[in-house]
């Protein structure tokens, strides 16, 4: 076998999953940063993940070892990741050295003697908020699950009408449990991530992007005009579910939020969907090409070209495409919808991507469709 850093004949292997080899620890080491998203096994190698990627943990087990739960906010759980990046990324602390100090209960001891003689400023947040790592516990599945899911009810329930508070909530209507959902993000200080329907009800989809590099999105700042509404102005789940059957929820954002960031809805063409109300396939098609997990809707299959695609090598080629188009600042998908439906998105995205080189067979579709009489 090669070496999966410099191809050097090996036989020496990754010892949990077997799949990676390297020939030296140099190799191991050079590699870890793109493995450990790979080759996750203890909690503690999922949180380096969330480093490498600088994403807020997701993931139950690590939230509650790691502190994540004990925050009282995503500002906080942002300092906190990072604290994490800098003891994982910088100061290289390895994942089993991590789960060894959470393991012994010593995880704030161990983490103030990496830091020492260290100029952080995540650190220094962290010498005042000791206890968000204090009292740390292990993930016990189910148990822990309902603890966490009983915490974060009690967060909604001020939300809920008298009623709804006094019933199990999966007995609610699935729409207003989609709001109740919906609400439990904000509150925690999320926006819904794409492969979520969230994503597109609420008119994350339509965000473009401000800078591709980066990854940098519209979303938080569609996300602030939420919690605005939510936190600061008390909108109940009972007046935005009614704005969410109506498909009416911007017009319930202008109405109660602050005018200057609502004229912002405005220049952006924000769009978001009301229950179970059709949405343009441009949206799913973003879905597709942004997420890690997303199947292939039949529209965006039929919309957007990929019929025309004659092997999985041809598809992964679109739809590479499509993700430089969508992350380029040009990029409307609005702009995208109408070229679909006239006939012309060869054309649309020849004009954002110049230098692409393009085939026009990729981009045929059946429209403009014909009038018939």
């Amino acid at each position: 076998m090669k070496c999966s850093v410099c191809e050097n004949p090996t036989t020496k292997c990754c010892s949990r999953c077997h799949t990676k080899y390297y020939c030296s620890k140099s190799c191991q080491k050079k590699d870890y940063p793109n493995h450990v998203r790979d080759c996750p096994s203890k909690s503690a190698d999922i949180l380096a993940k969330n480093v490498f990627d600088n994403l807020i943990p997701t993931n139950n087990a690590v939230r509650y070892e790691y502190g994540f739960c004990n925050c009282k906010d995503v500002d906080e759980e942002s300092k906190l990741l990072g604290l994490y990046i800098g003891l994982i990324k910088y100061i290289e602390i390895s994942t089993s050295e991590l789960h060894s100090w959470w393991k012994s209960g010593n995880l704030i001891f161990y983490i103030k003697k990496a830091y020492e003689n260290r100029n952080s400023g995540y650190y220094q947040w962290f010498l005042k908020n000791e206890h968000v790592l204090q009292g740390l516990r292990k993930y016990e599945g189910e148990k822990t699950d309902k603890y966490l899911t009983d915490k974060y009810r009690a967060m909604v329930k001020p939300y809920l009408s008298e009623h709804d508070q006094t019933v199990p909530i999966e007995s609610l209507p699935e729409s207003k449990r989609d709001v109740y959902t919906f609400y439990f993000m904000i509150l925690k200080g999320y926006v819904p991530s794409i492969e979520q329907q969230a994503w597109i009800d609420f008119g994350f989809c339509s965000c473009k992007y401000v800078n591709s590099f980066f990854d940098v999105t519209e979303e938080p700042r569609l996300g602030d005009l939420y919690r605005e509404l939510i936190i600061q102005k008390g909108c109940k789940i009972d007046e935005f579910h009614d704005a969410y059957l109506s498909g009416s929820i911007l017009d319930l954002l202008k109405r109660k939020c602050n005018s200057n960031d609502c004229n912002w809805l405005s220049e952006s063409k924000i769009e978001t969907r009301g229950y179970h109300q059709p949405t343009k396939s441009v949206y799913y098609l973003k879905q597709y090409v942004l997420g890690e997990s997303v199947s292939l809707q039949p529209s965006v299959n039929v919309d957007y070209g990929f019929m025309n695609c004659r092997t999985e090598d041809e598809k992964r080629h679109l739809k590479n495409i499509y993700e430089k188009l969508i992350k380029n600042s040009q990029f409307d998908p609005r702009d995208l919808h109408e070229a679909c439906i006239a006939g012309k998105i060869f054309s649309y995205v020849g004009s954002i991507l110049p230098d692409e080189a393009l085939k026009g067979k990729f981009f045929k579709n059946p429209y403009p469709l014909k009038d018939f009489d």
